[in-house]
């Protein structure tokens, strides 16, 4: 049985999609699929387990490890072990018309996430300019924004970095509110997303 470990919120939107993407690899992959938050006291015993974690920090460095002896699961990469890959899905998005486009790439911050901040940066030869902005560290979203704006840049096409909505979501919409701003949805809505967990639980 595989098992995608989520972060967890407060915020149901987060479980709701969180369940609804265990739902969809499940289908694509033809086998059980469950998912799990950081909250849970345990984990199925046994099963093969994928962090639903796009950068490095305390969780998937103590808490994650943790949780995987405390349920004898065995624990796959997360993620973050997938930068290149995620990097290449979130450009096939920006640029899914064929026009070479402005593209902002929103992250949660830059600390923990250097692997996905480099995998983008080597692939912005195929938009016409390029920025990433965080959501908890310079540049901010909205600060990429607002100097875009004052160059005379737009229309922009903003892909938060981000797996749910939730949150943090509605904070990257805020920092970025305007009619120049084209907002995709959040990394793990669409099938494309499904598909690549799908290809990285097969190869695991």
């Amino acid at each position: 049985m595989f098992v995608l470990l989520a972060h967890g919120s407060s915020d149901a939107r987060h479980a709701e999609q969180a369940r609804m993407l265990a739902a969809r690899v499940s289908e694509h992959l033809g086998e059980e699929v469950g998912c799990a938050f950081l909250s849970d006291a345990r984990l199925p015993k046994g099963a093969h387990v994928l962090p639903l974690f796009l950068g490095q920090g305390r969780h998937q460095a103590e808490d994650v490890p943790a949780l995987a002896n405390r349920s004898d699961a065995v624990l796959l990469p997360s993620l973050a072990a997938h930068a290149d890959a995620i990097a290449e899905l979130a450009y096939g998005r920006v640029t899914r018309d064929g026009r070479r486009v402005n593209a902002l790439f929103g992250l949660y911050r830059f600390v923990g996430f250097e692997a996905l901040y480099a995998a983008l940066h080597a692939r912005n030869r195929r938009c016409t300019l390029v920025a990433h902005g965080a959501l908890h560290a310079e540049p901010t979203v909205a600060s990429v924004v607002r100097l875009w704006r004052e160059d005379g840049v737009g229309p922009i096409r903003l892909q938060p970095m981000l797996l749910f909505e939730g949150r943090s979501m509605d904070e990257m919409a805020a920092q970025a509110a305007g009619e120049d701003v084209e907002m995709l949805p959040p990394l793990a809505k669409g099938e494309d997303f499904a598909e690549l967990i799908v290809e990285i639980l097969r190869s695991s």
